[in-house]
């Protein structure tokens, strides 16, 4: 179960919820859906994925690691549907926004806000 839970994860440059990585498995084997949301707790405690916190109430998961360094996110208010951006030196950032506060980062999360590009344009049509 641990290695389709990093197939589904590997298998796009995307985020996924525990939902959608639990309806893949499925679909190929047997599976217990608190196996899954345990598998991705244990994965995301030892580092080899990341949790990605939304405006809504559903957490999303991608792979972490120097294949897939940390990067912001872009989540469209109209659709909700979450795009990972291009990765940017996140130490490089926390260097600029903690001024002369002294703090320890150990993470940084971006998350840009706005519409998408399609949401726009359907929104335009109307």
């Amino acid at each position: 179960m641990r290695l389709a839970v990093l197939e589904v994860l590997g298998s796009a440059p995307q985020t996924f919820r525990a939902r959608d990585i639990f309806q893949r498995i499925r679909g190929c084997r047997r599976v217990n859906k608190v196996t899954v949301y345990r598998i991705l707790e244990d994965f995301s405690q030892k580092g080899l994925i990341r949790k990605i916190s939304t405006e809504g109430k559903a957490t999303l998961y991608e792979l972490a690691g120097e294949q897939h360094p940390p990067h912001p996110h872009f989540q469209c208010q109209a659709c909700g549907k979450v795009q990972c951006l291009e990765p940017v030196s996140l130490e490089e950032v926390w260097d600029r926004i903690k001024g002369p506060l002294g703090h320890r980062a150990d993470s940084l999360e971006i998350r840009v806000s706005g519409v998408c590009r399609r949401c726009r344009a359907e929104s335009s049509e109307r």
